[in-house]
């Protein structure tokens, strides 16, 4: 084998890792909440309704993928997309049709909070008054 073999292979098995992260609804959602400007984990709870332990688990496999990279921020965890290129990938996942969907439904992931939205009253930072 040779090297460039080797290096092209390394880049399949890295782009095989993205593609399980990204095969599955829930990790395209949480994507989509962090959008551009990124959320707080508390806001991406709020907005899936899902239980936390649930959440952390994607999380987790999207963080082990290199597409999201948390930062703490006292109590709380602050999540943001990796590499802006992604907002490109998902584009190109959903669609214009099925974009304009999701806007309409979820308008604050788009970078945009503004104020309470979603389900219930989200507490994080960013949507408190």
């Amino acid at each position: 084998m040779t090297s460039s073999f080797l290096d092209r292979s390394e880049v399949a098995d890295r782009a095989a890792l993205i593609a399980q992260a990204l095969a599955h609804p829930v990790r395209l959602q949480i994507l989509e909440i962090l959008g551009r400007d990124g959320a707080y984990f508390m806001h991406i709870a709020n907005m899936l309704g899902r239980p936390q332990a649930n959440l952390s688990q994607h999380l987790m496999v999207l963080r082990e993928a290199g597409l999201v990279q948390a930062e703490r921020e006292g109590m709380t965890v602050f999540y943001r997309l990796s590499d802006s290129g992604l907002t490109s990938l998902m584009d190109s996942l959903y669609g214009v049709g099925d974009r304009a969907a999701l806007e309409a439904e979820f308008p604050q992931h788009w970078g945009r909070h503004r104020g309470r939205r979603g389900r219930g009253s989200c507490r994080c930072p960013r949507c408190q008054p």
